[in-house]
Formats: structure tokens, sequence, C-alpha cells
């Protein structure tokens, strides 16, 4: 199996997209071939309950600008999706990614034995060959969100903690959805809308 490069290599981005697409164009940031998503499902749980009708929405909100690879939305789907499944069984919760790995990271191989440099150009034409995807993902935004009860609360923080882990930044965990104040008050989870991205004190929220 060839060595990954350690992701540390592509996490930030600042520069115009190179997304993968399934069509004719022949634009240049839309790149056809290459490896494909590792993540294919992006729901979990009871997706016929409205978000409207749960206790609590909480959300794993990313701190920094990072690019999160597929292969890491896919060990966050299965360490969120597969312990509430298990657990509180499929009407229990509700479960979504909100990120989808359209972006591209390329590598520019070097050879590495006695003599390469008589083979390869180097540093020259190194655009590189696409090797997977990932997703682009903004500080502020929403990484995955789960629709719970207040008496699973506990689970679904434990899960959104062990899956921040899987993530090349820091994460905070954050209430996105409520129905009442009192179980927001309750959650001891500061409210967060994604909307605006601006966290409210839970003071102004009662206070409201």
């Amino acid at each position: 199996m060839a060595h990954r490069r350690p992701w540390h290599c592509y996490s930030s981005w600042n520069r115009r997209p190179f997304q993968h697409k399934r069509s004719r164009n022949h634009r240049r940031e839309y790149a056809r071939g290459g490896a494909q998503s590792k993540i294919q499902r992006y729901w979990g749980g009871a997706k016929e309950i409205a978000w409207e009708d749960w206790d609590l929405v909480v959300g794993l909100k990313m701190d920094k600008q990072v690019q999160v690879s597929s292969n890491a939305l896919e060990a966050i789907r299965i360490t969120v999706n597969g312990a509430l499944q298990k657990k509180l069984g499929r009407l229990g919760y509700r479960f979504r990614m909100r990120s989808k790995p359209f972006q591209k990271y390329r590598e520019n191989r070097m050879l590495a034995f006695a003599g390469a440099d008589r083979v390869q150009s180097g540093m020259r034409n190194s655009f590189g060959r696409s090797t997977g995807v990932c997703a682009r993902v903004r500080a502020g935004a929403i990484l995955c969100d789960i629709g719970i009860n207040i008496k699973n609360l506990a689970l679904a923080r434990d899960r959104l903690r062990i899956a921040s882990m899987k993530v090349p930044c820091s994460c905070s965990i954050v209430i996105i959805k409520y129905k009442s104040k009192e179980l927001l008050k309750k959650s001891g989870l500061m409210f967060y809308d994604d909307k605006k991205r601006l966290s409210v004190p839970i003071y102004e929220v009662i206070s409201a």
C-alpha cells in the first residue's frame, strides 16, 4: 500500500477551487477523474421527523477554516451514526452531514531511488495528480448536526466530542435549534445562530 502524506499538508486552503465534477465542463476548476469520495451517505436516523420536532439540535462548529478529507467525513459519520443507531434505534435521533467533499487535492509524487533525478523533472511542471477529495469548511460553519431528545443529550455530546478528534482543527459543540427555553437552559450549551454565524449568550435568549 502506498504511503499517504500527513493531512497537515492539505488542511489549509486559500486558493481557487479545483472541484470534482462528473460532467463535460472542461474548465480548469472542474476536474474529472481521480479518486472517488469515501463517504456516500450523508443522513442517518429518522429523516421523516422534522428538525423542529426534536427537543434539541446539537451541532459541531468549526473554529478555523480548513479542508476535511472524505476519509475523515466517513469516520465522523460512522462514529456518530453507528453508536446512536445501536443505542437509540433509528427513530431515536436524526443525523446529517452538512459538508460535501467536492474539492480535489493533488500530490506531485517524487521518485525515491538511486538515479531518480535522471528520470523525473523535480519541481518543474509540478501541478500533480489528483489523489482524493475533501470538503472546504469555513470558520463558524456547522460540520454535522444531530436532532435529539434532552434525555439523550449526554450520548450525543460524547459522540460529537469523539468526532471532533478526527478534524484538523479545534471544534465546539453548540445548540442550533431548541423546542423551549427551559430545554436550552437545561442543556448547558451555548446557542449558535448558524445562519448569521454568531454565538448568542443564554441570558439574551431567555430575556428575549
